[in-house]
């Protein structure tokens, strides 16, 4: 009974304390956008931390999604009308001082009028849309459903019907001429629409580019957060708009001693709570911790036990990992630190994070990495796995990355490194052929050069298993990205050239970042024929345009 008595004390006073305070700022996940005022955290917050039409949701793997009323401007007979579609819209960034917000996946729930003399003028929206790049907006059509399917219209579901369809196309094409489109007719023009806002229906298939959505209702005044404060909305939000704040003190409209006695009274609950809560509840989990690490690291000697007739490279506990980089104070790039071993040689030590990899695959992946002798794979020598805790130690390059040296290698050396990259790959992808295995980001800053500036790529145990096919394209696009990525940093590209075998090799350089960057996977060659096509004494050809208008 006195358990009981003590668990439903903390609860009362902890629920008391958190509730003074039910407007700070919260978040849908650790990389999600900061949510306060003006906006709210639906079902979770109450009405006055936020105005009405700012509430925003959390899905289940934590992205912030936002229904608002979408603005589009309609045109039709010399007139402009302004619009708002009802409308779901994912929230990757929140500025507050500019007053506008990044967003992309937009799905419509509602639907444009059928016919033109039938627009209205819906209910205004509180936020203006800011398209990230060149606009020109949309024409409507409607067309004969009987005709073929072409790239760059999107079919408006809701507003089509047997026998015919509703296309949307960029205002500044005249489809009319085409003969695709010949038995269609201009409806109206609208103004910017995210990409295939009407044609998905569900949350889960829908994708599209980014854009800003501005707000004009004042957010939290400099007064407030000068002071260490936040803001929220007087009486409940009960229609009274009124701003106040609150926070380290209470609310500017509420003063005097009594006021100043309630806080510390709030002050002295919360911090008697917790650390009640603290006595109560910490040995419990301490105790559960010390288990589970015990169990766990009695699973990873069972299955090193299995592997210790094999070739394993060199393990090294978490306290020596931390003595060779010296407290991981060196950090290359990313989680890559340099370190020096006992004898004075030097390495490079990754570290990986093992909250979503099984100990098995990262024990039998070092295992094959270890084997792995190619003049384009960085060499494994060491390796740890200590309870939660997981590194990889690989031989030190002198030169570094290819970033340091993109703009001091002449056309030859790219051209060898690029080839270089292409094998090490190959290699890791189809000779070894291993779906434990995966490739450390495919960028200049993770490109390693030795004294001979032969490029290594990083190889490291994956987690889980991948699909085989989307994954070696991902790597030819992503190899792709970097030879494009290389010769467009270099200053010397188009001028100071002393012969043609050099615009030669920047020429067949720029065709094969070209083909591996191909819109379409099923487009983009493998990396063996990456590899022959860098090797050949022929210029390849050049790829198709997957957007150019004779594939209508």
């Amino acid at each position: 009974m006195k358990i009981l008595f003590l668990i439903t004390l903390i609860s009362t006073l902890l629920h008391f304390a958190l509730s003074q305070n039910d407007c700070l700022p919260t978040s849908c996940g650790p990389t999600g956008p900061t949510i306060r005022f003006p906006f709210r955290l639906k079902d979770r917050q109450p009405a006055h931390c936020g105005y009405p039409g700012f509430e925003l949701s959390c899905t289940n793997n934590g992205i912030t999604k936002f229904d608002l009323r979408f603005p589009i401007t309609a045109s039709t007979n010399n007139t402009n009308i302004t619009i708002s579609l009802q409308t779901a819209v994912s929230v990757w960034d929140i500025d507050y001082m500019a007053q506008k917000m990044q967003a992309s996946n937009a799905r419509s729930k509602s639907c444009f009028p059928e016919k033109n003399n039938l627009i209205t003028t819906l209910n205004s929206s509180k936020f203006e849309v800011e398209p990230l790049g060149y606009s020109d907006g949309y024409t409507l059509f409607n067309c004969s459903s009987t005709r073929d399917n072409y790239y760059g219209d999107q079919k408006i579901n809701c507003l089509s019907g047997r026998g015919y369809e509703v296309i949307m196309f960029a205002s500044f094409y005249d489809i009319t001429s085409l003969p695709p489109y010949s038995s269609c007719f201009k409806m109206y023009d609208i103004s910017y629409v995210p990409d295939r806002m009407f044609s998905v229906e569900t949350d889960d298939d829908v994708y599209g580019t980014r854009f800003d959505l501005r707000w004009r209702e004042p957010s939290c005044g400099d007064t407030c957060e000068e002071n260490g404060k936040y803001c929220r909305l007087r009486n409940g939000g009960d229609g009274d708009e009124e701003i106040e704040c609150f926070g380290h003190e209470e609310p500017q409209h509420n003063t005097g001693a009594s006021r100043s006695h309630k806080t510390l009274t709030a002050g002295i609950i919360t911090a008697g709570t917790l650390i009640l809560s603290f006595i109560t509840i910490a040995p419990y989990f301490i105790l559960r911790s010390l288990k589970r690490n015990q169990e766990d690291q009695k699973t990873i000697e069972k299955l090193l036990a299995n592997h210790k007739g094999n070739a394993m490279p060199r393990r090294y506990s978490y306290a020596s990992i931390n003595k060779i980089t010296r407290n991981f104070k060196n950090a290359t790039c990313g989680t890559l630190h340099e370190g020096t071993l006992v004898d004075g040689t030097r390495v490079v030590v990754k570290t990986i994070d093992s909250s979503d990899q099984n100990v098995e695959d990262f024990i039998t992946g070092v295992e094959i990495i270890g084997r792995m002798q190619h003049l384009n794979v960085l060499q494994l020598i060491g390796y740890c796995v200590d309870r939660r805790k997981r590194a990889l130690v690989y031989e030190f390059m002198q030169n570094r990355t290819l970033g340091n040296l993109i703009t001091t290698l002449d056309d030859k050396s790219l051209h060898r490194v690029a080839l270089g990259v292409a094998k090490g790959i190959n290699y890791v992808r189809h000779e070894c052929d291993e779906k434990i295995l995966n490739l450390d980001d495919i960028s200049p800053k993770y490109i390693l050069l030795d004294d001979n500036f032969d490029p290594k790529i990083i190889v490291f145990p994956a987690a889980g298993t991948y699909d085989d096919v989307s994954s070696k394209k991902i790597d030819v696009f992503s190899y792709g990205k970097l030879v494009l990525e290389v010769l467009g940093r270099r200053r010397n590209l188009f001028h100071g050239r002393d012969n043609e075998e050099e615009d030669e090799i920047v020429k067949k350089l720029s065709i094969v970042g070209l083909w591996c960057t191909q819109w379409f996977p099923s487009d983009r060659p493998s990396m063996e024929c990456v590899v022959q096509m860098l090797e050949g004494d022929r210029m390849p050809i050049m790829p198709p345009n997957p957007f150019h208008l004779n594939t209508f």
